[in-house]
């Protein structure tokens, strides 16, 4: 295996880990969800710039799952590597992190938790799988996410400035 690919992720410093941020801010009424689920997110920190359609990406929430034959492989991976399986795993760039402000820090936190959400039904009722557990999926970015986090922080960047802006300036 490449050691650039065995370098180009890293556990959290347990003094200045993510999750910290998470657990004040999964007590807020938006990540209800998450508490009654009892749902477990994990951090990873990228250490490397990671571009998607032109945009430096610096948080991507997913659901850590292969499927296939390397299924049970990849679990054993990120039990050895985290200690659990977890329900959601947000990676983070790292350097993003360190340059960041602690505000700045809870917002990226706030915006990745927002997309860790139990499935819905075709009436929106929350899904459950047989056992009574809940079914989990990652919310794509949408309005409602992104409405949140504005009410929750402001306009907190330049380009949602701008946004708000033509918003503001609409119809006038």
């Amino acid at each position: 295996m490449s050691e650039d690919l065995i370098e180009a992720y890293a556990l959290p410093d347990p003094d200045d880990h993510p999750g910290v941020i998470a657990a004040e801010l999964l007590k807020l009424p938006e990540h209800q969800h998450l508490r009654d689920g009892d749902a477990c997110i994990e951090f990873l920190f990228r250490r490397y710039p990671k571009v998607r359609h032109g945009r430096e990406v610096l948080g991507t929430a997913c659901m850590p799952v292969v499927q296939g034959e390397l299924s049970d492989c990849f679990e054993w991976m990120l039990i050895k590597l985290l200690g659990t399986l977890p329900d959601f795993l947000i990676i983070l760039d790292q350097a993003f992190w360190r340059e960041a402000t602690p505000h700045v820090r809870e917002i990226m936190v706030y915006h990745e938790l927002k997309h860790c959400a139990q499935k819905v039904d075709q009436y929106g009722s929350a899904r459950f799988h047989r056992d009574g557990s809940p079914m989990w999926g990652i919310r794509g970015h949408d309005v409602e996410e992104f409405s949140d986090t504005v009410r929750r922080y402001g306009a907190w960047t330049h380009d949602i400035a701008i946004f708000v802006a033509a918003v503001n300036g609409h119809g006038r």
